[in-house]
């Protein structure tokens, strides 16, 4: 029998939710590797309704998602809490919990290590993984801004002057006041930097623009940034192609 026909002659037995138990189940030859690589190789689409727990165990089990990942998994966990089934429900509430938790445990352990030792680099990933924490509570506009601030001071500790202002500290500074709705403090940022012919500067500008909805300012500097195409990537050409036509 080929390892795939385990698949059709099963019908009750131990079925490993996520690749890390398959694996460990393949290990004691409890089943099969093609079980493992069945855990893996899942497409389903999270979102996808009626929901999938395994998908979510096994998403949920990651600890290198991205930020869009986690808001998509929070939102689909919060839908499983209005569960008529109690332990579905549970499942939801847990998962959020976990979520929560985990981005927690990282910004002590960042904490913890700055207090022995200063580090830019630490002191940015801090912000990020306050910011990042801040979004997952999209829906909770006290708690979000609570995170965004704390984000913020974090960040401002090593924000440089002027042009010595560190591209990817000025980036994410634009991303936490635009969200703190702080538009024209992101603004000055921007024009410090003394560099209003930088791709990127015009990018953050444009992204400011858009959030007040000063839909030409947007327009102008996607028209600057069609100069640089080449040096921009697929999503933010995207982007100024589709400006470009709405201008046109």
């Amino acid at each position: 029998m080929s390892g795939f026909d385990f698949f059709r002659t099963r019908r009750t037995g131990y079925s490993p939710r996520t690749p890390a138990a398959a694996l460990k189940a393949v290990g004691i030859g409890t089943v099969p590797a093609e079980l493992f690589i069945h855990a893996s190789a899942s497409a389903k689409p999270l979102d996808e309704e009626p929901f999938d727990r395994d998908v979510i165990e096994r998403v949920l089990a990651r600890t290198d998602l991205t930020l869009p990942t986690s808001i998509l998994l929070k939102r689909v966990l919060g839908k499983l809490i209005s569960s008529r089934e109690q332990e579905i429900a549970l499942f939801g509430a847990e998962g959020i919990n976990a979520l929560e938790t985990r981005a927690l445990t990282r910004i002590e352990k960042l904490k913890s290590s700055l207090s022995e030792e200063e580090s830019r680099a630490g002191r940015r990933q801090l912000a990020r993984e306050y910011y990042e924490l801040a979004e997952l509570h999209a829906g909770t506009e006290s708690v979000r801004a609570f995170y965004l601030k704390e984000a913020y001071a974090s960040l401002r500790k090593i924000l440089g002057r002027g042009a010595n202002m560190e591209r990817a500290d000025l980036a994410l500074a634009v991303d936490i006041l635009v969200a703190l709705g702080l538009h024209a403090q992101a603004v000055r940022h921007l024009e410090r930097m003394r560099a209003p012919d930088d791709p990127e500067v015009v990018l953050l500008t444009a992204r400011v623009a858009f959030h007040r909805r000063d839909y030409r300012r947007v327009a102008e500097c996607c028209r600057k940034l069609s100069g640089f195409t080449g040096s921009l990537g697929e999503k933010e050409r995207r982007i100024v192609s589709y400006w470009a036509e709405r201008d046109g």
